[in-house]
């Protein structure tokens, strides 16, 4: 690391030298102070793009001390790369798979989306591995909580892959059972009954684009109404602001997400609810 330099606009930049743990390269970043981030113990943190082998973009984390000495360094993959690798054409395109598969297949979605806990049952693993990685791309958090196969009854996870005979042990789940074409626990889902009729209608790179940015915008407005009902002068008013701007089913997938991310909002805008 080199001394830090004045540049013209009277910002410090500093040079860094970091190794990375996967192609065991030293690479060198240069950096402005005003970019790092606080850290524990007084360290300081920085985020940046480091090329690794055959040039794949990875993020370095760089933690430094007041000296600007580097104390640790770690290596993860580009979140984008990890996003594009969820939504390739070959997985999206099994969503025609699962509605073929599964009669209400709108509703388990829905489900999906809301963060509610999915069981999917078979004695076909193959096909429950399918319909697992599928449901995953509607998932509302960035990493699924998902498991392809249990033979156990798990606490932990959202999307679940099982034999009829474990999942009769779940209780209070969305339980999609491939074997007998039954679907229990669900309730009607007009957004996303649409939203699938759409989707299997596009090849599967515009498959993936049109899903990834309308889920993307389900999230974000079920965000925004979360911060907005938190807001004193807002409060319950929070719901009228959001119903502006989107249809009468999207709005009810829209509280669902809500209630799945952070059910203290859904108590503060209840009493405004139709």
């Amino acid at each position: 690391m080199s001394k830090p330099e004045k540049g013209k606009d009277t910002k410090y930049i500093i040079t860094v030298r970091a190794l990375c743990d996967i192609c065991k390269n030293v690479d060198t970043f240069q950096i402005p102070t005003k970019d790092l981030l606080p850290h524990i113990g007084g360290l300081y943190q920085v985020s940046t793009i480091h090329h690794c082998n055959d040039n794949k973009e990875m993020v370095i984390n760089i933690v430094l001390d007041r000296n600007f000495a580097v104390r640790q360094s770690s290596v993860s993959p580009f979140v984008a790369e990890r996003e594009i690798d969820r939504w390739s054409p070959e997985k999206v395109n099994n969503i025609r798979f699962l509605v073929k598969q599964v009669k209400e297949a709108d509703r388990v979605v829905q489900a999906v989306l809301s963060n509610r806990t999915v069981v999917i049952a078979s004695n076909n693993k193959t096909f429950v591995t399918k319909i697992v990685h599928t449901l995953e791309l509607f998932s509302p958090t960035r990493f699924p909580q998902s498991v392809d196969w249990t033979d156990k009854v798990l606490e932990d996870k959202k999307i679940i892959g099982t034999s009829p005979a474990v999942a009769k042990d779940y209780k209070n789940v969305v339980l999609v059972n491939l074997d007998t074409k039954k679907v229990t626990n669900v309730k009607p889902a007009n957004y996303c009954q649409t939203f699938l009729d759409s989707l299997v209608t596009l090849e599967p790179i515009g498959m993936a684009y049109a899903a990834r940015l309308k889920i993307s915008n389900l999230i974000e407005f079920a965000k925004m109404l979360i911060d907005l009902s938190k807001e004193p002068e807002i409060g319950p008013r929070a719901i009228d602001l959001v119903r502006m701007d989107v249809s009468a089913d999207a709005l009810e997938l829209i509280l669902e997400i809500v209630d799945g991310f952070d059910p203290t909002a859904t108590q503060i805008i209840k009493e405004n609810w139709i």
